[in-house]
């Protein structure tokens, strides 16, 4: 087996086994409870009154993912319970790695790629999530990923359909949307100075085709109370708007087992307390805004002064600001749980090979990823008693302080690296990432 692709294709194909035969363990079990009553009661009562009759507080999407696993477990009873409700993450694991290759493909040597790639189907990280937890954060990172590809590659209705996906899945995906946008606007920064119809028709397929899938995503859940042709408008705005409301407001503590900045300072408080007048919730959300702006203004910059040599530069940044975007959310937005950050994670494993530095960082912060959802399991199970408040007092700030210290590293490598470009829209020529 000379072949490296070969080689690399039986490690993905293996790592596969290896997880499906250990999703037999440590699987938290009320999260799985919820999903395999979520799957049965929709089975049993329909979509369209699956909300009405039962609590949920997800989005439409996975509730598909569920009603089918339930239908394969009605007609295989003998198949393992546990490995059949965690192989839609753990496929999603595997296409994730896959992708990983195809995106660092386009921007870095094969080798690299393939490196990348079997770090993150084995990191730790991946396997407590997906593998031994149960839960299902790489099956919404998946179509993130897919809608950033796609979107460099200037394909933007399917971008379009898979950034409303991973909506549909996880409100937090809001957060990419900017971004992606940003991508569709390119055609017309590139040719400000004459603007064609085509140029002008990216970001309207994109924006289109998120909202036609969020609204076809939905039509099952409303189709009996459909009566009127302006409910099939009314109707998926309704239900969206009030699955996102449920999803958010379940919970509104400052962070949930999360080491962040919150589970740092204030962790379980609620997040309507206020400092100098100003809610904690709040406050995490200027700070986030505050950084947000400061990356997308580097990009934009960065996109703005670009030459034609610099296209492998130009995929390597929309990662890296799409890496700190989910990275900021997760340290400094309230209600977040310890398992949120795996996203981020996906998108830090896609720049590790610009340097040696990101691939220790990549190493630390999967490390304390994997500690906090010790620390949660633990927590959980034992109803908090597992773990002495006195250790965690110090351990907690100082899981964060890692966080931290890797975050204001990448962020300042991207806004250093951004601004060496002189802005010149007159140079602009951002080509794709086709081949």
């Amino acid at each position: 087996m000379r072949d490296p692709y070969v080689r690399f294709s039986l490690i993905l194909v293996s790592g596969l086994i290896l997880r499906i035969f250990l999703s037999q363990f440590l699987t938290y079990g009320p999260d799985f409870s919820a999903w395999i009553g979520w799957g049965s009661q929709i089975s049993s009562a329909g979509f369209g009154h699956f909300y009405e009759r039962h609590w949920c507080d997800y989005m439409p999407g996975y509730l598909y993912v569920l009603w089918m696993l339930d239908n394969i477990h009605r007609v295989l009873p003998g198949l393992s319970v546990d490995i059949l409700f965690k192989l839609p993450a753990n496929l999603a694991d595997f296409g994730i790695s896959i992708l990983i290759f195809y995106s660092l493909k386009l921007i870095t040597s094969d080798k690299n790629a393939m490196i990348a790639s079997v770090a993150y189907f084995f990191n730790p990280a991946s396997l407590a999530n997906s593998t031994f937890w149960g839960q299902v954060d790489s099956f919404h990172a998946l179509p993130i990923l897919l809608s950033v590809y796609l979107g460099l590659r200037q394909r933007f209705i399917l971008s379009g359909v898979f950034a409303s996906l991973a909506f549909m899945i996880k409100p937090q995906s809001l957060v990419i949307f900017p971004l992606i946008g940003f991508l569709a606007l390119i055609p017309i920064i590139k040719t400000w100075h004459k603007l064609t119809i085509r140029s002008l028709l990216p970001p309207f397929e994109l924006a289109l085709t998120i909202v036609i899938t969020a609204a076809i995503v939905t039509l099952p859940f409303i189709w009996d109370g459909i009566y009127s042709v302006s409910y099939l408008v009314t109707g998926p705005a309704d239900l969206i708007i009030e699955r996102f409301n449920a999803s958010y407001g379940q919970y509104t503590s400052t962070s949930l087992n999360a080491f962040n900045f919150w589970g740092a300072v204030a962790m379980w408080q609620n997040d309507d307390t206020k400092f100098l007048g100003i809610s904690f919730r709040n406050i995490g959300t200027m700070m986030f805004g505050t950084v947000y702006a400061v990356i997308l203004g580097h990009l934009i910059r960065y996109t703005a002064a670009v030459k034609n040599n610099g296209i492998r530069d130009y995929g390597y940044y929309v990662f890296e600001a799409i890496m700190l975007v989910l990275f900021t959310l997760f340290l400094f937005v309230t209600r977040a749980h310890e398992r949120h950050l795996l996203p981020m994670i996906v998108f830090f494993t896609l720049i590790t090979f610009r340097t040696w530095i990101f691939w220790y960082l990549y190493a630390i912060v999967s490390g304390v990823y994997v500690l906090n959802m010790v620390y949660s399991y633990i927590q959980l199970t034992t109803l908090y008693k597992g773990i002495p408040q006195v250790y965690t007092a110090y351990f907690i700030p100082g899981m964060f302080i890692i966080y931290l210290i890797a975050y204001i590293i990448v962020l300042l490598s991207f806004v250093v690296s951004t601004s060496k470009y002189k802005n010149t829209f007159d140079t602009l020529s951002p080509r794709t990432l086709k081949r």
